[in-house]
Parts: structure tokens; C-alpha cells; sequence
């Protein structure tokens, strides 16, 4: 099995726990994801089967879809609603407040990871740090938010955001930093991931349908996952070459293509000075 299944992860459950179940249901070891969501979190979560897993840098720093609920007047100390409450606030914005500040937070900006993150810190992670209570301060990174769109009111504190943003954005920065400009606190209290790169919430598949027996119906072939690349096919004299790793004299336009001999995908190769190299093995064995 070869390829990517476009999970729809259901709030309580770990990253790594999906990873588990599929290890078990299909009897493979070559699995993974491409970008983790919080066990609170629910939505799209693409989990790489075997060579598929080779993908990983292609895929994981895509641009992200996200429906969020933020809640104000309350912060926890992880930023959302798996913390503990550690401050509260009387000053609860409106409708018309939040859309005045939606503006400043677009863009590029320089974003503040939460301290309950996987950063690391001298080689160790942030939330740990963050739980054992030692202070430390986390260095800004620069992040893209494209867009922020207030839905609606939830209650009379929460409030339902659509919001698009490259990879690595926190949704939980996003909540603290437009909290301050309101001149209040809050957290993020729910999470949907609805995009991830090319995969979307409306094509994803749950846990249960998973585990049903025409479950591999569902796995994105290699073949669709890359169809953005152009195809080169080079004639079969070189099979033997290709399949012993040899790089091919042959001259072709450079950049980044899909390979393929005898009708059969090598992988993601490259050209350059009169040598195509593949780059990705995603032949099959």
C-alpha cells in the first residue's frame, strides 16, 4: 500500500493514535502524518502509507483551513480548553469589536508560539518545560494569516471564526493576540481543521469507515497526490539503470518532474547539467 488517506480525526483522539489504529488495521509499519492536530482538535489529518510517507516535505508546509471557536473573558494556561482557567476578565467584545481589530492580525506577522507547544528548547519541548513551571520565553516566528472571518456569535462569549493560514500558524496565538488588542483575555475552546494543503474536510473519511473492508478505496493513489507535476517517460533501455539508482545522461528541460519507465512511476527525479537524478524513490517493490 502506497499513497495518502485523507482521515477525519474526531476530537479526543491523539495524532499518533490514528497512526496506531491504521497500523493495526492494515499490518504495515511505513506510516505517518502531515502536521499533527491536538487531541481537542477535529477535521483533516492526511496520513502517509508507505512510500507515500517519502512525501513528507512536499506536503507538510501547506497552506492550512480552519474553523475555530474563541472564547473571551477566561484564559487557560494552554490556551485552550483542555487548560486550566487561570485568569478572568468582565470585558467581553462585540461583533463590531472584533471586526475592527480582524484587519491588524492579517498579513505577516511575527507570532508568539503558545507555551504548551512542541517547541524546542534546548532540546526539550516547550510544554514540558511549560508543565514542570519553569520560565522561559519562546522567540517569535514569522507566519502568514491570509485571512480571518468572523461566522458568528456561538454565546455570550464565544464567537465562530473561519480562518486560512500557511503552516506552522498557532489558532491559539491567533485567540491571545486578538484578546490583547480588545484589551481582554481569552482561549480557544474548539477546532476544526477543514483544509489541509489539497486535501479538504468534505472528501475525508472517518475512523469507522476505515475500518470497514473496502477501506483501501479510499487511499489517494501517488499517482493522484502528484498530478500537479509534469510527466516525463523515458524509454525503456533505461529500466535496468533506474532501477539500480543509476543517474540517466539525458537532456531534459531542468526542474522537478514525476519519472516514469515502461509506464511505471520511479519517482519525483530532477534535471540538471544533461542528468536526471531521481530525488524520491516511489518505486513499488
Amino acid at each position: 500500500m502506497n499513497g495518502i488517506f485523507n482521515i477525519l480525526k474526531p476530537s479526543g483522539m491523539s495524532s499518533n493514535a490514528v497512526l496506531t489504529k491504521i497500523k493495526k488495521r492494515f499490518n504495515i509499519k511505513k506510516v505517518g502524518h502531515l502536521g499533527t492536530l491536538d487531541p481537542l482538535a477535529t477535521g483533516v489529518l492526511p496520513i502517509t502509507i508507505g512510500k507515500g510517507t517519502k512525501l513528507f516535505d512536499y506536503f507538510l508546509k501547506k497552506d492550512k483551513g480552519y474553523l475555530a471557536i474563541f472564547t473571551f473573558g477566561k484564559t487557560t494556561a494552554t490556551l485552550d480548553s483542555e487548560g486550566e482557567i487561570i485568569k478572568t476578565s468582565d470585558i467581553i467584545p462585540t461583533k463590531e469589536q472584533i471586526k475592527s481589530v480582524l484587519l491588524s492580525l492579517e498579513g505577516e506577522v511575527d507570532q508568539v508560539p503558545p507555551n504548551f507547544s512542541a517547541k524546542n528548547i534546548n532540546g526539550q519541548r516547550a510544554y514540558t518545560l511549560a508543565r514542570e513551571n519553569v520560565d522561559f520565553v519562546l522567540p517569535p516566528k514569522r507566519v502568514h494569516i491570509y485571512n480571518i472571518e468572523l461566522l458568528e456569535q456561538v454565546n455570550k462569549t464565544s464567537y465562530l471564526f473561519d480562518i486560512k493560514c500557511n503552516s506552522g500558524t498557532y489558532i491559539r496565538s491567533i485567540v491571545r493576540d486578538m484578546a490583547e488588542k480588545l484589551g481582554t483575555i481569552g482561549y480557544m475552546s474548539g477546532l476544526i481543521r477543514t483544509k489541509s494543503g489539497d486535501f479538504e474536510i468534505d472528501k475525508a473519511i472517518t475512523i469507522e469507515e476505515l475500518m470497514l473492508d473496502n477501506a483501501e478505496e479510499h487511499l489517494i493513489s501517488l499517482e493522484e497526490i502528484l498530478k500537479n507535476f509534469k510527466r516525463v517517460d523515458v524509454a525503456q533501455e533505461f529500466y535496468d539503470k533506474l532501477t539500480n539508482g543509476v543517474a540517466l545522461k539525458i537532456d531534459i528541460e531542468a526542474g522537478e518532474f514525476l519519472l516514469y519507465c515502461k509506464d511505471e512511476l520511479f519517482g519525483i527525479a530532477s534535471s540538471e547539467n544533461g542528468q536526471i537524478k531521481v530525488k524520491v524513490n516511489l518505486k513499488s517493490a
